[in-house]
């Protein structure tokens, strides 16, 4: 929106990302702000294009809440107007405090919501009734959002932000959040359970936000915001929590489920992920197994192709950018390999199913 006052980058960009990076941090901290009990002034800087500022801590029982800026490049402010302004980050700490008291309330009544006790499960449901938070009689689902191809195991922080940032763009929709140390929950709750629309909006907007908060330090990392089956009542969501935290682990090994994945969506998947590892790995067709230990990759993934498009000869080649003899060929040593019969319907079952098999239980890498 347009500014009647002047702004510099800092402010600018603060209001457009909804977050400051790391080194604006920096910048402001050098100044001993974390440490200030009273407003203080931070200086222009023409070199950097960033513009005067009175900085007023914000405290509650004297923990820092946060801090209240305000451009000030000319130092028009006076004493009686920055008086104002402790007294309004007196109220802003105490509406901060119980904001943080509610969150963490909230998140501990969902702990025990996903907790395997069902003792648990009910004491949470009779809290949250008790609350307000949310309608327990009402439908509900999960959503998962978590960042793949991380080596840090602790990216808490950032999902910490990132569900603040869904909670603060979707202030109609109620819901509970809770940060994990590697994935963020959110659940939320539904109009119908058929009419999941809103969980999918909050999914879209956690892995937005979260792809950029972990993009700037890991470019190469990938964000799958799945959402789980929509439950009648509040007490069933840890089912949903369950098969959002599938569906993740689905789209992580079968990248062409997307990253916004939906357990009702998923079809056979939704039984292989559900697979012990040990009955997955024990299930692989042994003529299956054979073509894979053979090593010839171009094959193995030719003949999963040529079976994700229906054995639609003319797709299949033109998806691998392959000659159509050159497609007949591979299709051509993997029968002869593992002595399949392409034309024979259960064949084709079983090495289908065994090619999904094989990536949930590690024998086949990611395509």
């Amino acid at each position: 929106s347009t500014h009647s006052e002047p702004i510099d980058d800092i402010r600018r960009d603060s209001i457009l990302r909804r977050e400051t990076l790391p080194d604006v941090k920096e910048r402001f901290r050098r100044f001993g702000i974390v440490q200030a009990t009273e407003p203080l002034r931070i200086p222009r800087d023409p070199s950097a294009g960033v513009l005067g500022r009175l900085c007023v801590p914000v405290r509650y029982l004297n923990r820092l809440m946060g801090f209240l800026w305000l451009i000030d490049d000319d130092t028009h402010i006076g004493a009686t107007d920055i008086t104002m302004t402790k007294t309004l980050a007196g109220h802003i700490g105490l509406m901060l405090y119980e904001d943080e008291l509610t969150s963490s309330l909230s998140g501990t009544a969902l702990v025990q919501l996903l907790s395997p006790s069902a003792a648990l499960r009910e004491l949470s449901v009779r809290q949250i009734a008790e609350s307000g938070a949310l309608d327990v009689q009402a439908p509900c689902t999960v959503v998962a959002v978590q960042p793949f191809g991380i080596a840090e195991p602790d990216l808490r922080p950032a999902i910490v932000e990132t569900l603040l940032d869904v909670a603060r763009r979707n202030q109609s929709t109620r819901h509970l959040q809770l940060a994990y140390g590697d994935h963020g929950v959110l659940l939320i709750q539904l109009r119908t359970q058929e009419d999941d629309s809103r969980a999918l909006q909050l999914a879209h907007d956690a892995r937005e936000s979260l792809l950029r908060r972990a993009g700037r330090q890991y470019p190469e990392c990938r964000v799958i915001a799945s959402v789980g089956e929509p439950q009648e009542r509040l007490i069933s969501a840890i089912a949903s929590y369950h098969q959002a935290r599938l569906s993740a682990q689905v789209a992580q090994l079968v990248p062409d489920v997307g990253d916004l994945p939906r357990w009702r969506d998923l079809g056979v998947f939704r039984v292989l992920a559900q697979l012990p590892a040990d009955v997955a790995t024990a299930a692989v067709d042994p003529r299956l197994a054979t073509v894979l230990r053979s090593g010839d990759e171009p094959v193995v993934h030719t003949l999963e192709t040529y079976l994700d498009l229906g054995c639609d000869a003319k797709a299949t080649a033109e998806r691998l950018h392959l000659h159509r003899g050159t497609l007949y060929y591979r299709l051509q040593k993997a029968e002869r390999i593992g002595g399949i019969d392409l034309r024979d319907g259960n064949d084709r079952l079983a090495v289908h199913l065994g090619l999904k098999l094989a990536r949930f239980t590690g024998q086949l890498g990611t395509p």
